[in-house]
């Protein structure tokens, strides 16, 4: 079997209920004064999973720009390398990390569990779409970004007619060893993404997949560059990832599978020992507040607020079939199923 590790790793819709000029008004008063008191602490410390680096970067000129005098020390790398980490941080008796956002809800609840976490209830947190509030009851950690994984194919190589509409069509012939996936035991995204394909077609799927010798990346970021390179043709990858790659004179496309557009949601919380807790606090209103979001959408994302057009050429959530996991199947499976795929590929 061919297999190649590539070290790299990334919203959905509904209504939002419109905030009053004079609600938003005293929302500035807050944040205002919530600024006040992480001036003073000059930066904060961002460990980041669901983004490419360089748009982590921008993320955090941005707060810097919207907030002069804090500046934002980004720590970008995979769900697994990130909570390993923060892990190695915290047996060591060492504050590094004041904000974790993560593309595995386990993660935070984890933390939660050991009572690491800063309970913090933002200012903001009504104006996200409904269907990112209240994923967590205690206010220990909130839904900041969420990103869809669809099928993605390099346009030189594949026609739009022949790339794969559904994601047993992964397992065609044709596909043997052009096809990449990432890996389930490092990136949070390809581990929801591969429990909704046990859920869905049973390990069957994956046994099937090995035989396909499909290139193994450790993000699901690492199939849109090994498509865009021409080293595989087709792959399980993130669609945002994929119309950036497209932006900038790839061979990219990406489209939604028949059976269900996975989208991942990802959580941000403050760590109990952060070093920098006022700056950890008003990076939580960044992660929810309009700018962020209109960065992030100018990148191909779908924001979770509705107050945020997305972009031409990102596919409505709400005009196909979208797949999600439970928060008990993030909790429950995902490590059994990257345990699994481990056994399965023998890497």
């Amino acid at each position: 079997m061919k297999r190649r590790t590539f070290l790299m790793a990334t919203a959905a819709t509904a209504a939002l209920l419109p905030v009053g000029a004079k609600a938003a008004s005293q929302m500035s008063d807050a944040i205002a004064a919530l600024y006040e008191k992480a001036k003073p602490e000059g930066e904060v410390t961002w460990y980041i999973v669901p983004m490419d680096s360089e748009t982590a970067e921008r993320c955090g000129q941005l707060f810097t720009s919207l907030y002069p005098g804090i500046k934002v020390n980004v720590v970008r790398s995979t769900a697994t390398v990130a909570f390993q980490r923060l892990n190695q941080d915290l047996d060591t008796g060492v504050a590094n990390c004041d904000v974790l956002t993560t593309s595995n809800i386990a993660h935070a609840e984890d933390l939660k569990g050991r009572d690491l976490l800063t309970q913090y209830s933002p200012i903001r947190k009504e104006e996200v779409l409904p269907a990112f509030q209240g994923t967590d009851p205690d206010d220990m950690y909130h839904v900041t970004t969420a990103g869809p994984m669809g099928i993605v194919y390099n346009t030189n190589e594949v026609s739009e007619a022949d790339a794969p509409k559904n994601w047993p069509d992964l397992l065609d012939p044709k596909w043997k060893g052009k096809l990449a996936i990432g890996h389930p035991g490092f990136s949070g995204y390809v581990g929801i993404w591969a429990t909704k394909m046990r859920e869905l077609y049973g390990w069957e799927y994956f046994e099937k997949l090995v035989e396909q010798e499909p290139y193994v990346g450790r993000s699901s970021i690492d199939v849109v560059t090994t498509t865009a390179a021409g080293e595989t043709q087709v792959g399980a990858g993130p669609t945002t990832s994929a119309l950036i790659s497209a932006e900038k004179g790839n061979p990219m496309a990406m489209l939604a599978p028949t059976d269900g557009l996975v989208v991942i949601t990802s959580p941000s919380c403050i760590l109990k020992n952060a070093p920098h807790p006022e700056a950890a606090k008003l990076f939580m209103e960044f992660l929810m507040g309009p700018e962020i979001a209109e960065l992030t959408a100018e990148n191909f994302s779908t924001p979770i607020r509705g107050d945020v057009k997305v972009r031409d050429g990102v596919i409505p959530l709400s005009e196909v079939k979208v797949i999600t996991a439970t928060k008990e199947q993030i909790i429950n499976e995902v490590s059994e199923t990257a345990e699994m795929f481990r056994d399965t590929f023998g890497i």
